[in-house]
Parts: structure tokens; sequence; C-alpha cells
């Protein structure tokens, strides 16, 4: 079964990208329905006591524009481009009451500016600059409303200080050099940012590409050991079978020629295969040639006593034979009792002594 094919990096740091654009519009959401809220008690309250009946229509715009920040922020199942429409369009909505109601002595201007730093987050560029341009634009309608007097809804001593075009062209200027040195270093940390995850996903994809790798490595490693594991052993009961090769020299006689050294491990490797090989085919006589075992010591004479007398108690006679002067020798030096053992010349001589 394929892996599933990880996503491109680019794909991926967008995807981080809007992780950060969500955990931050939450967090601003939140923090409006806390601070909303008390603003609006506050504010009702202020209203209510100053103007009476007159500020319902305000507390019940204040409500409303309330309520839509408490949805926003508690229905999550809204697409984030929705709900940042949605917080956009309270701020900006908050930004222009103020801007018109309070003018220059309000705090619409500032408001505005962050207005415009959010659509840059959530739209790109060109939502920024749809955002300034609209701020720019009401701006401009409340100048002309405060400079040619029809500004009602203003005391006259917050009308004084802004009737004229003077004073809304030097506050225009600054509200745009404000934004400009707010969004510029703004830009460039949100492009270093963007480019961090950028470069921080395409690393962590290569890392996993990596492990993967590297995984892949580790298992082919095992499957290569585990089958040369096999194959070793295969190899390993093949040269135990082939060291000491049985052959059937006339009926129910086996010869086993015996070549190389003689050790503890082979010795009994020796003993196992003939006991299996001579109860199998029921041999009476078991012929061991010693011709070509190039040194015969104490070792090699214990372990051919214990052969023999393994075979006679399965009812089978072991004669050796290819013992060399030198070996006869040296087992005489040594000591070692072979009486009980049966011995020939070679292999020829015992088939002749067989009775027929």
């Amino acid at each position: 079964m394929d892996s599933p094919q990880p996503h491109p990096p680019n794909e991926q740091a967008n995807a981080v990208i809007a992780q950060w654009r969500l955990q931050i519009l939450n967090i601003l959401l939140w923090v409006l329905v806390g601070l909303g809220g008390l603003a609006l008690i506050v504010g009702a309250w202020s209203d209510y006591s100053t103007m009476g009946d007159q500020a319902l229509p305000f507390i019940s715009i204040y409500t409303a524009a309330y309520l839509l920040v408490v949805a926003a922020a508690a229905l999550r199942q809204l697409s984030l481009t929705i709900r940042a429409l949605l917080l956009l369009t309270i701020l900006g909505a908050t930004a222009t009451f103020l801007l018109i109601f309070f003018g220059l002595a309000g705090s619409g201007r500032v408001l505005w500016i962050g207005v415009i730093v959010l659509a840059l987050v959530y739209f790109g560029s060109w939502g920024g600059m749809i955002a300034l341009a609209l701020s720019l634009v009401i701006m401009i309608i409340t100048a002309a409303i405060y400079v040619s007097g029809n500004a009602t809804f203003v005391t006259a001593e917050n009308l004084a200080i802004q009737d004229t075009i003077a004073d809304w062209a030097g506050s225009i200027g600054l509200y745009l050099g404000s934004a400009a040195l707010t969004l510029a270093p703004f830009l460039y940390l949100w492009r270093r940012l963007e480019g961090l995850a950028q470069r921080t996903t395409a690393e962590a994809a290569r890392a996993r590409m990596h492990a993967q790798q590297a995984e892949q490595h580790a298992t082919q490693l095992q499957q290569q050991t585990a089958q040369l594991q096999a194959t070793e052993q295969m190899l390993r009961n093949l040269v135990q079978s082939l060291e000491t090769p049985t052959v059937e020299i006339a009926r129910d006689v086996l010869l086993a020629p015996i070549v190389g050294q003689i050790d503890s491990q082979r010795a009994d490797q020796l003993l196992k295969r003939l006991l299996d090989v001579v109860s199998t085919r029921r041999a009476r006589v078991v012929v061991i040639d010693v011709a070509g075992v190039p040194a015969f010591d104490t070792m090699a004479a214990q372990s051919l006593i214990q052969t023999v007398q393994a075979l006679r108690l399965i009812g089978s006679e072991a004669i050796i034979t290819g013992i060399s002067p030198t070996m006869a020798q040296t087992i005489t030096a040594l000591g070692i009792d072979m009486n009980t053992i049966a011995t020939a010349r070679s292999p020829q001589d015992v088939l002749l002594h067989l009775p027929s």
C-alpha cells in the first residue's frame, strides 16, 4: 500500500499562516466580547444619564454591534473569511461612528489604522489598500460635513477646533503619516513571518522525508539481515551435512569419512548426525574413516570412543579405519585406550572381512 504523499512546503506554510490568522481572530473577538460588554454597560448608562430617552437609539446600535461580535466569536463553524469580514465591518462601523460624531477629538482615526492592519492580515495587500481608501473617503466626507457647518450633532466647543479645511487637511496628512509608520514595519514583520513559516515547513518536510527514507532503509536492512541469517543457517546445515557425508558401501554398511580437525562442537555434530543416519537407515556397521584428520589428539580419540559407544547402544557396530602411523604413535604416547574400538587399515579391508 502506497504511503500518502506529503503536501508541498508552500501549502504547509499557507496552512500554518492560516492557523495563525485564525488564532489572532479568535483572540481579538473574545477580547472585544469582554471589553465590548464593559463598554456597552458603561456607555449605555452614561448616555442614558446624559440624554435620557434620546440615547435609546444609540444604545440599540451599541447592543446590535455587540451581539454581532458575540456571534462572530461563538460561531466558529463559520468560515474564516466571513468571521474576518464581520469583525472588520464592526470595527470599521465603530471607527466611522467615532469619526463622524467626535471628529478629530475622537479615536476614530486610530481605530481605522487597526482596521487597515487587520485587513492586511486577512485579505492581503488589496484588502489593506481598500480599507485605507475607504477610511480616507469617510474622513473626507466627515471633513466636508464639519467644514460646511452641517455637524449640528457636535458641541460648539468641539466644532470650533475642527471647522476649517486646514484643520482637516493637516489631520488627514497626520493620519496618512501615522498609517505609513504603522503599516510599513507591520508589513515587513508579516512578510518575514511568512518567509519563516515557509522555511520552517520546508525544513520540516525535508526532515520527514529523511525520516521516511531512514525508516525505509532500516526496513530494507532488517529484511536483508533476515535473508542473510536464513541463508547462513541454510549454509550451516548444508556444511554440517556435507562435512561428514555417509555413503552406503555395502548392504547395511555405511562409510563416514571425516576430514579436518575434530573439536568439541564438531564432535557433537558428528555424533548427532551419525546417530540420526544410522537410526534412519538401520545400518548394522558404520565405517568411520579418519584418514583425512590432520592431527589425532585426546579430544579426537575421546570423541571417537563416545561415538562408537553411542552407536553400539542403538545396535550398530563402528569400525575406525585410516589410522596412520603418526596417529598410532600419538595415541600410544598419549596413553589412550583403543582396545574397545574395532579398527582396520581401510574401508576395503572392512568389506573383505565382512561375512557375506
